[in-house]
């Protein structure tokens, strides 16, 4: 892996920011900077003593410190001093070099970020739906610009594109890393919370629609887009770059190009995955989902903690009334049923026989069991008469024989889609329940191996092979589709 140079040096730009006077550093910085928001960026060094003279902090600042400071900036690269001869009027004057300073780029851009430093609050950020709306229409205009020869417009897309796909990620990043913080998840617990909850949980959502709705229609664009469409528009913003007159740094063709490349390949990436692997939109979309579980379930705590912290006596005295004006013992019994149901219920378990032996089959789809409740009473006798044991293995072999006739039934379906060998499943038509729920067994037990590999009910081995470029698909039922890889399942016989 190729580093810069520059990287493993010191920055000793950022020695003020921490250095043993940075209060002086820090306040002269700060007055040259301000400076340099009005358009004045030169400064003497009469400027800064008298500025910091009116600082408290500082009332035995003298012109000999000043001096060391200014200086100290200077040599830590942070001030360009430059003598000024201009208003030399004598060979004395000229001699005692009457020096006027200057921000270094590096200074103003460390000026910059203590400032948002020293106002940042939390994590921030936010989550705006539309950016998504905007970032495919600008991913859309590529084909126009591969054509366009007018610099402005390329000049706008690139810029477009490029700000709007940085709101989405520094913005969501700092939002949903506001969201897993401490202080947050300590706020979601308290009972205030639940005034915000439903309003945060439409913001989570509306989010995640535009989410849902665009990224798939970015992706498909991406992985659909023409090579030659690309290049021919990364090149157009390239001879835009070269174009820009530039007076202290000219970066070479090659380097631009680079700067350009990575920019795309991250906006690219972010929606594709880098690497085959899943991509950030998909995570970002998993996390916010998350975090409406989260929310949800804190809030439901809190509501069930007030429940029962809540007092009943109003309802228990209008109960009360209400058994009073019963006119007779029947009607409060009958009252009492309704209100408190039976007393001293228990669970009801028993040995049933199952229809089936299919760990797939629903509860609704079992028959329905029955129990005879006794009589706890010692003087109770069965009263019925005793009989053999009944035969019933030719009722276990007829369930038996069936069972086996519906799991060859489903293995002749399931052998209908094997290929060359293989279940592709974007191959597949609209498939029944129980072949997505062989499909995503097949495919759960695979993964758990280091192989990916797996064996059937059969005995057949089977290996899961990934899609290519992370590829995703629709499979289709007839209770409902599943969105997921297009994984490729290859058997080492066609079974």
């Amino acid at each position: 892996m190729n580093v810069k140079p520059e990287l493993l040096k010191p920055l000793d730009e950022a020695r003020y920011l921490t250095a043993d006077n940075a209060s002086r550093y820090r306040v002269i910085m700060r007055y040259f900077y301000e400076q340099h928001q009005r358009l004045r960026y030169f400064l003497y060094k009469e400027d800064v003593f008298n500025y910091l003279k009116k600082v408290e902090a500082f009332f035995d600042y003298t012109m000999e410190k000043c001096e060391q400071d200014l200086n100290t900036l200077v040599q830590w690269k942070n001030l360009i001093a430059t003598q000024d001869t201009g208003k030399a009027a004598t060979l004395e004057e000229f001699r005692n070099k009457k020096f006027r300073y200057q921000l270094t780029p590096y200074s103003i851009e460390l000026e910059r970020v203590a400032i948002k430093l020293e106002s940042m609050v939390g994590y921030g950020g936010s989550l705006e739906p539309s950016l998504f709306a905007r970032v495919f229409t600008s991913i859309t205009k590529i084909t126009e610009v591969a054509k366009s020869e007018d610099q402005a417009y390329i000049s706008r897309w690139w810029q477009e594109l490029n700000g709007y796909f940085e709101s989405i990620y520094h913005n969501a990043t700092d939002y949903i890393a506001g969201l897993h913080s401490a202080r947050a998840d300590e706020l979601m617990r308290t009972e205030a919370f639940l005034i915000y909850k439903d309003k945060m949980v439409k913001y989570l959502r509306d989010f995640i629609k535009d989410l849902q709705h665009f990224c798939p229609a970015i992706e498909d664009f991406l992985r659909n887009l023409e090579k030659s469409d690309l290049s021919s528009a990364l090149d157009r913003v390239v001879e835009y770059e070269l174009s820009i007159p530039r007076l202290d740094v000219i970066p070479s063709r090659d380097e631009i190009r680079e700067s350009v490349l990575n920019r795309w390949e991250n906006i690219a990436g972010w929606f594709l995955g880098y690497g085959g692997g899943e991509s950030e939109a998909q995570r970002l979309l998993n996390v916010t989902n998350e975090i409406i579980r989260r929310i949800t379930r804190y809030a439901a705590r809190i509501a069930e903690s007030q429940s029962r912290a809540a007092s009943r006596k109003n309802d228990y005295m209008k109960l009360a009334l209400m058994f009073a004006k019963c006119p007779d013992l029947r009607e409060a019994h009958r009252l009492s049923a309704v209100v408190f149901g039976c007393f001293n219920t228990r669970h009801l378990v028993g040995d049933f026989e199952r229809a089936t032996d299919s760990i797939t089959s629903s509860v609704w789809e079992e028959r329905p069991g029955f129990i005879v409740i006794k009589p706890k009473t010692r003087s109770y006798g069965d009263g019925t008469a005793r009989s053999p044991i009944r035969d019933t293995s030719a009722e276990r072999l007829k369930i038996l024989n069936e069972h086996l006739k519906d799991q060859e039934r489903e293995r002749d379906v399931i052998r209908s889609y094997i290929k060359n060998g293989r279940i592709d499943l974007r191959e597949l038509p609209e498939v029944a329940p129980f072949v997505r729920t062989t499909l995503l067994r097949w495919i759960g037990k695979a993964m758990g191996t280091k192989g990916n590999t797996g064996r059937t009910e059969d005995g057949i081995a089977y290996r899961v092979l990934f899609p290519e470029n992370g590829e995703r698909i629709w499979m289709r039922s007839v209770d409902g589709n599943i969105y997921m890889p297009a994984f490729i399942i290859e058997f080492e016989s066609a079974g």
